[in-house]
């Protein structure tokens, strides 16, 4: 049975909600929101699931407790907040809010003083999560804190753009402050440049979006690292998890497609510093490169809520969502005894056979063997899971490959 129901069927089951039990309410339900609600669903908690794309995978998982298609909180914010507010007004507890991309992020925030009476946030306020999500403020901060990041120049303080032009080290990428408008009218994370030229030409095209132009740091994939943490409100990383990217999609600047489970304490410590001075708190993936001309990891991107991956840690025993929730509600910690699981790999098998099929992957010796597709396929794999395909919860991988012979599905991710 399905769990999607048009706005006032949606509305008119919240009042039906436990009052013992307060709801989860995540956004979107692409393959991020999909691994939030099972990570909370298989702990019995009403998820409530919300997003702009009826094709999203989440929205058909079984752990739902109910669906429905919202506003795009991107070009519609008021009316996006105006559905949570009609939400809230019928929930019997205050509910706590799982936003999965930086624009439901910002748009919950930006309204916090009006949600607050229905929701918990469990997450900063939204001058520390704009600090963090901004690009622009983030590396000006980690400059003045003495964090290393890789050579950062900002264009829009340029006064003379052909001059300053010709001071950036190339290759170089043009980087979004804002980045999901930037996506929507790009179709890519970032665009790269070789030459003065190039970078003054992309400026006028990608005006009136404001980027930051950042030094390519020669890596191989392998060297971008991540730390995925949740932040008590007091400071304290209760989960310190660190993951590798193995492979990405597209090829060029993507996102992970197969990710591995790594122990590297020191990281770990250098993330929870990071965040503790940005005194940030919550779900996050701190994203660190290791430059070898120098040896040391820099910093490149903070998201701060949850992201593609998160089934990585999840699977390894660090229920970060649950962690999240828990403390919201103003419950203890259910905390694991023992739970990294090293050596685990995520795969978002959709991606990963299309770079495949490519040939411009770069960790081939990382790569899944046949009977561990096999094993994935049946179910029984204990070394690595994919982000949608879930004999206990198979409906998602159907959605998944129904988007294939219906209208093209762009990951929000």
């Amino acid at each position: 049975m399905s769990s999607l129901y048009d706005p006032e069927q949606f509305l008119s089951r919240l009042p039906h909600l436990p009052k013992d039990k307060p709801a989860a309410v995540v956004f979107n339900a692409h393959i991020t929101g999909l691994a939030v609600t099972r990570a909370l669903g298989r702990e019995n908690i009403p998820v409530l699931a919300l997003d702009r794309d009826a094709r999203a995978y989440g929205l058909a998982s079984k752990y739902l407790h109910s669906a429905a298609i919202c506003p795009n909180p991107l070009t519609n914010e008021e009316d996006f907040v105006d559905f949570l507010l009609q939400m809230g007004e019928r929930l019997p507890v205050k509910a706590v809010l799982f936003p999965s991309n930086d624009e439901w992020v910002f748009a919950v925030s930006r309204h916090r003083d009006r949600l607050e009476k229905y929701y918990h946030f469990p997450f900063s306020p939204l001058e520390i999560v704009e600090s963090v999500l901004n690009k622009k403020k983030l590396y000006q901060t980690a400059e003045r804190l003495g964090v290393p990041i890789p050579k950062t120049w900002y264009p829009d303080e340029w006064m003379d753009i052909e001059a300053e032009a010709k001071k950036v080290t190339y290759p170089c990428i043009l980087k979004p402050v804002e980045q999901r408008s930037f996506y929507d009218a790009f179709s890519a994370k970032v665009l790269e440049a070789h030459t003065p030229n190039e970078v003054i030409q992309l400026l006028k095209k990608v005006y009136p979006h404001s980027v930051v132009i950042q030094e390519i740091v020669p890596a191989g994939l392998s060297n971008y690292v991540s730390l995925c943490s949740y932040m008590r409100s007091n400071g304290e990383m209760v989960a310190g998890f660190v993951g590798r990217k193995l492979e990405q999609y597209p090829p060029d600047f993507g996102t992970g497609c197969l990710v591995k489970s790594e122990d590297l304490p020191d990281l770990a410590e250098l993330g929870a510093n990071i965040l503790r001075t940005l005194a940030y708190y919550g779900i996050s993936e701190s994203e660190f490169i290791l430059d070898h001309r120098d040896g040391v990891y820099k910093l490149l991107d903070i998201n701060t809520r949850t992201w593609k991956w998160i089934g990585l840690p999840i699977a390894c025993g660090w229920n970060l969502p649950l962690y999240a929730y828990e403390e919201a509600i103003g419950s203890p910690l259910t905390l694991p005894v023992s739970p990294t699981r090293k050596g685990m790999r995520w795969v978002y098998l959709k991606d990963y056979l299309t770079l495949k099929a490519s040939g411009k992957y770069v960790s081939p010796q990382e790569h899944l063997h046949v009977h561990e597709l096999a094993e994935l396929l049946t179910g029984t794999s204990e070394t690595c899971l994919d982000a949608v395909l879930d004999l206990d919860d198979p409906v998602p991988a159907a959605r998944l490959l129904e988007n294939f012979y219906t209208r093209s599905y762009v990951c929000p991710c």
